[in-house]
């Protein structure tokens, strides 16, 4: 989600694909359903439950040097 964030913290954004980024109405209406439910962790919409599943088995190094993306 684009927030000021990055900013504050002196981050670039700039390679951070227009794909992941999230609206916050939209995250903010999943995390909430995900509440609802009794879900501790919230994992919103269909791309970032495959990323996270993929950072499950694929291996560390590679995980964080794409995680590196962006910073």
């Amino acid at each position: 989600m684009r927030t000021e964030f990055h900013q504050r913290m002196d981050v670039g954004t700039e390679g951070i694909p227009d794909l992941l980024w999230l609206q916050a109405e939209q995250l903010v209406r999943i995390a909430l359903r995900d509440v609802a439910r009794g879900k501790a962790v919230s994992i919103p919409t269909a791309r970032y439950k495959v990323i996270v599943a993929l950072s499950r088995v694929l291996p560390t190094r590679l995980v964080a040097s794409t995680a590196r993306v962006g910073r």
